[in-house]
């Protein structure tokens, strides 16, 4: 057998009809149009330029045959487009080109002296795309209100958006949450192990990019174009910010503490059905800031973000030992376990940043770095993913069934843009990922499970290290020609990824009796041969041999997609992709 299979090979033939159409971009938008005259004539070879009010950046091109011009690889934000053509004067408007999206702009030059405004926003129909898609602009990441300043939850204000309960991850349109695909400024941002965004369970706790940095993004559930590949659970398409020739910043605090939480009637009923205490939400800090602003105004500028998380939670170690009294029988167990009764602080802490560099280097190329980093730390927070400990203060398990959870991301990207001419753009970007997730366990002893009392020892799946390598390469090249906006391109990534995981690596005893009552099981007689000894497990597991498994994957694909206006109104939208994994072969046997 060929060492290198085929292990998936997607082709993806989109044929669409709308109105208006032209396919999306990773990480960028785009503005199209009819230049025209009062009569409704299309004017050929008018001269059309688009101008970021932000940056300054000016792009030019000019019209074809047909009226149609086309400007692909813009930032997202606001423009000012014009247009002018000889015996007639400059028509000028203002349209918002957001991210994943091509904005319509239509432009009329008459024999007088024109000028219009339109400001085209996110909430405006949107006649340039056939896929099904929302975008979350920046205005509504500043001003909707989020618990916990994950970017990725906005997601759930979208059509077909929900919580898979499986992992916790974002779901589009009833798939799995880890089958969805999350590209930020046009590169992957994907836990390549388990699935899902990067950080994997632990960016349901803690934020992995600061939020301040978010410009907008874009979810697509379904119909997105072939440049989008390895995913049949939708895209998820973000956009970082990026400074300006404005210097601006921000800065806040938030605090949530625990005593002003309100204890409403649901959070009554759990106390009085479980007879304790339930904290409606833990004391939580949060605090950070961002700033951005030009190195040289309309050439070189700046963006860097940072924010930080603090979160305290008491536990209080409780088992369940009802009415027992201590006697002969029980006294050696009894005492054991009630000196492991004690409390302690859970803590889910997190650092985050963000910086960006973007160079506009002449009219015709540009270039960007971003590089962020994110350390997440929760000491005595394994037990946070059980159902319902989080908010839970008293539970049933010592503190060493507890552990330290860690993640750590640091993310490089750049991205080269280049107009080769007016009608051919060139794109690529680079990134190297690199994760880590070390968990580490409170106490390296058995795990002991007790029905109905309680658990202490070393939990099921700790200690465990895993980290992950990511580098990516993508390609793609923009044409347009006549009625046709073409668009060719390739990815490539090579992935490496390591995990030491093994199950009850230090043993586990079970322990049950008929009856499942503490009384039972503590009041068991061990001079009694006939009588099962408390010491007498039910249920013994280890696990043993080789805990490591290494992988190397590789993915590669090629992609080819047209938008075909046959006329202003009418617009044919096709595209095939191949995609290509290499199976891995272990590193380590396992």
């Amino acid at each position: 057998m060929k060492k290198i299979l085929l292990s998936s090979c997607l082709i993806t033939a989109c044929l669409a009809f709308c109105i208006i159409g032209v396919f999306a971009q990773a990480g960028t938008g785009g503005i199209t149009g009819v230049v025209t005259d009062s009569n409704g004539a299309v004017i050929p070879n008018a001269t059309v330029k688009a101008k970021s009010i932000a940056t300054g950046v000016e792009l030019t091109t000019t019209t074809s045959s047909e009226g149609i011009y086309n400007f692909t690889l813009l930032k997202p934000g606001e423009y000012e487009v014009s247009a002018s053509a000889p015996n007639f004067n400059e028509t000028s408007l203002k349209v918002e080109v957001q991210v994943g999206r091509i904005t319509d702009a239509n432009l009329v030059l008459g024999v007088g002296k024109v000028g219009a405004e339109v400001i085209v926003t996110a909430e405006s129909i949107q006649t340039t795309q056939s896929t099904s898609d929302a975008v979350l602009s920046e205005t509504a990441i500043q001003n909707l209100p989020i618990n916990g300043r994950r970017f990725q939850d906005f997601a759930l204000l979208t059509p077909t958006a929900q919580i898979d309960t499986e992992r916790n991850q974002i779901s589009l349109a009833g798939q799995r949450g880890i089958n969805a695909n999350i590209n930020v400024d046009g590169v992957d941002y994907n836990q390549p192990f388990f699935g899902g965004i990067r950080g994997g369970e632990r960016s349901n706790f803690a934020p992995t990019i600061p939020q301040e940095s978010i410009k907008e993004f874009q979810v697509v559930a379904a119909g997105y174009s072939a440049e989008f590949g390895r995913s049949s659970g939708g895209i998820i398409n973000v956009v970082t910010k990026s400074g300006t020739n404005k210097l601006r910043g921000t800065a806040f605090y938030l605090l949530r503490p625990e005593q002003l939480s309100v204890n409403h009637k649901f959070v009554k009923a759990i106390e009085r059905e479980n007879n304790q205490k339930v904290v409606a939400a833990p004391t939580q800090q949060q605090f950070g800031g961002s700033i951005g602003g030009p190195f040289i105004k309309n050439k070189l500028f700046y963006f860097a973000s940072y924010e930080q998380q603090r979160f305290r939670a008491d536990r209080n170690v409780i088992f369940s030992l009802g009415s027992i009294t201590r006697s002969s029988a029980n006294q050696e167990a009894y005492d054991y376990f009630k000196s492991l009764e004690t409390g302690y602080q859970l803590t889910n802490d997190a650092v985050l940043g963000l910086g960006r560099i973007d160079w506009n280097i002449n009219s015709a190329n540009s270039i960007n770095f971003r590089f962020s980093a994110n350390r997440g730390v929760g000491r005595n927070s394994v037990s946070v993913g059980d159902a319902g400990v989080l908010f839970n203060p008293v539970i049933n398990a010592a503190l060493s069934n507890e552990g330290t959870e860690r993640d750590r991301n640091y993310v490089f990207v750049s991205q080269f843009t280049s107009a080769l001419s007016s009608t051919l753009f060139n794109e690529f970007r680079f990134q190297y990922a690199r994760g880590e997730r070390p968990r580490e366990a409170n106490a390296l002893t058995p795990l002991v499970t007790v029905s109905q009392v309680g658990i202490y020892g070393t939990r099921s799946f700790l200690p465990t290290d895993q980290y992950d390598n990511r580098i990516q390469f993508v390609e793609a090249l923009s044409i347009t020609k006549g009625n046709h906006s073409f668009k060719i391109g390739t990815e490539f990534s090579d992935i490496y990824t390591f995990q030491k995981f093994g199950f009850n690596q230090f043993g586990s005893y079970s322990f049950s009796v008929s009856g499942n009552t503490a009384l039972q099981i503590l009041s068991l007689d061990p001079t009694n041969p006939n009588d099962r000894r408390f010491d007498g497990n039910s249920f013994y597991n280890q696990q043993i041999g080789n805990l490591l498994a290494a992988f190397r994957v590789r993915e590669l694909a090629f992609y080819g997609q047209d938008s075909w206006r046959i006329r202003p109104t009418f617009t044919i939208n096709y595209g095939l992709r191949i995609e290509k994994q290499f199976n891995p072969s272990a590193e380590t046997g396992n």
